[in-house]
């Protein structure tokens, strides 16, 4: 009878032996499939979870090669001492071309007699981080007011760098304007100003001393990944991370809207107002001084996931986490929009309305636009300036 009964146990034990081994090779299998033949091999920048739900399949593999390409570049950011600039140093890859100015795309000939330049100034939505030349926004500007004036040549340069906000934009225009001789400087701000604003306060940048390389998300994130343990580094646990934090947590846990944008502390609403007043008095000053040069200035305000009139269930969940991970930054975002008001001096632009009618993800992560998102911002920034800039050609022609 004991006998019966340490056999049944040594049979259980090489039972659960055998499972725990066929569980390992699923798990192992399931690894090397993931790292191999999918988009989740690593972490960064949630790009691989959050991009695959919202892009088409053709829209993710140019994202995750832009990414790829991005990261072989290595230390691509420099600053420029006495400023508070940076920008990235001349290379080529096969999805981006930094010019010698520092900015995406080909070299800057001279200015052709019947040309019209405008440089449009902003973060990494603008220089289109992930995205093919064709849905990044500067390109989608040029194609509609090339298609509006056919009888000028219209050239849009996408002076878009990664983490760039309104205080390092307007210098880099100041300084670059007249070289790449511009017609227009067109920034399109927001999302920096606001989360610096609402980290670290109100505070200006300091100068770069000397040609500092700048600290860049994307290079620290591989770095960071390479060194965690192994199962941290797991595409298989990531996956499994991801999808439950984001699809089953938001359908599991039922919110209303008003549950992502609780009050602010009088010391937050007082810091968005007086970011507002900063923002206008920069805005104002940028314009005379490039005016002084003969260059005109227009202002977008850029739109925000938290300005979204109708949310998808990512974007819904995007916007819960924000609030448990960095509270009031919501409530904090919608104050700011609020408070910027359009100007017709300077010109300014509120482009918090443009994805109302939609209820489509429009922001992957939470802050970058998805192709389709990134095509109907440029649309509607052309459809904005081209009523200025009939007035300006003919005032030209006059």
């Amino acid at each position: 009878m004991k006998k019966n009964k340490r056999i049944d146990r040594i049979s259980s034990l090489k039972g659960i032996l055998i499972a725990l081994f066929m569980l390992f090779l699923l798990f192992a299998a399931s690894e090397f499939v993931l790292r191999t033949f999918t988009s989740f091999g690593d972490t960064l920048n949630n790009i691989e979870y959050y991009a695959s739900i919202a892009f088409s399949e053709e829209e993710l593999k140019t994202a995750m090669k832009a990414r790829e390409d991005l990261a072989s570049i290595g230390r691509r950011v420099v600053g420029i001492p006495g400023t508070i600039i940076y920008r990235y140093k001349k290379a080529r890859t096969e999805s981006f071309n930094f010019n010698s100015f520092g900015f995406r795309g080909e070299e800057p000939q001279k200015k052709e007699k019947n040309e019209y330049r405008i440089g449009l100034f902003g973060d990494s939505r603008i220089l289109g981080i992930y995205l093919a030349e064709e849905n990044t926004i500067p390109f989608v500007v040029q194609k509609r007011l090339q298609k509006e004036f056919p009888d000028r040549k219209i050239t849009v340069f996408n002076i878009g760098i990664e983490g760039n906000e309104l205080m390092r934009a307007i210098p880099f225009a100041e300084l670059d304007s007249e070289k790449l001789e511009l017609d227009m400087a067109l920034f399109y701000s927001g999302t920096g100003d606001v989360n610096y604003s609402f980290e670290r306060g109100n505070i200006d940048h300091p100068p770069f001393k000397t040609e500092e390389e700048v600290v860049q998300g994307v290079i620290d994130n591989i770095n960071d990944d390479r060194k965690k343990p192994f199962l941290q580094r797991s595409a298989v646990i990531k996956v499994i991370k991801d999808a439950f934090w984001s699809d089953s947590v938001q359908n599991m846990l039922s919110f209303k809207k008003e549950d992502g944008f609780h009050p602010l502390l009088p010391e937050f609403e007082a810091r968005a107002d007086e970011l507002v007043i900063k923002l206008k008095t920069r805005m104002k000053k940028a314009s005379e001084l490039l005016a002084a040069k003969g260059i005109r200035s227009v202002f977008v305000f850029s739109t925000f996931l938290q300005s979204k009139e109708h949310w998808s269930s990512t974007e819904h969940y995007l916007i819960y986490r924000n609030e448990i991970t960095v509270p009031g930054l919501n409530s904090y975002t919608l104050r700011c929009v609020a408070g910027m008001s359009e100007s017709e001096d300077p010109v300014i632009f509120n482009q918090s309305y443009v994805f109302d009618n939609y209820s489509d993800t429009m922001f992957y992560d939470g802050v970058h636009f998805t192709p389709t998102a990134s095509r109907i911002v440029g649309n509607d920034v052309a459809e904005r300036i081209i009523p200025l800039l009939k007035e300006y050609l003919k005032q030209e022609s006059n």
